[in-house]
């Protein structure tokens, strides 16, 4: 079952209050996928919004520092409250990356038409949402471009 404690494990609602997660809340279900399991694929059309609820997930990104120079780069997700797809939410609506299961997983998935109209009716929870995915998407490049330095690094 999804609570709003459930959705404030996560950065990207860590600023809503309880009566603006539960608006949230109907938008929301959960997913199970298997050990070896593909979530979603780089380049698809995003949906969904995932929110980690238990288990690990490697995120697969082509890092491309020249446009002849592409390398895949990993970054791990395991604690509950990890945004693994935010794309839903952003124009234009494409997903970068692969979701690839290294253990069974639970996800909470939202409809990311449905978050994208509540956002635009909530000014403040659209704020507050897209203040936090700032900061997640922020992160993340910090991640993988720390992954892809240590790459080079380690390759001289």
């Amino acid at each position: 079952m999804i609570t709003a404690e459930t959705l404030k494990t996560s950065q990207m609602f860590s600023e809503l209050e309880d009566e603006d997660l539960h608006k949230i809340l109907p938008l929301c279900h959960e997913e199970q996928y298997a050990k070896g399991s593909l979530i979603f694929c780089k380049g698809d059309e995003a949906k969904t919004v995932y929110v980690l609820k238990d288990g690990k997930v490697r995120l697969r990104y082509e890092i491309c520092p020249q446009p002849d120079a592409c390398q895949d780069t990993a970054i791990l997700l395991d604690k509950p409250g990890d945004v693994l797809c935010w794309s839903a939410l952003v124009k234009p609506r494409r997903l970068t990356a692969h979701a690839h299961c290294i253990s069974d997983v639970q996800v909470i998935a939202i409809d990311g038409t449905g978050m994208n109209e509540l956002m635009e009716q909530d000014n403040y929870i659209g704020f507050a949402v897209m203040k936090e995915l700032a900061g997640l998407i922020s992160q993340r490049l910090k991640e993988a471009k720390g992954l892809e330095l240590g790459r080079t690094m380690g390759a001289l």
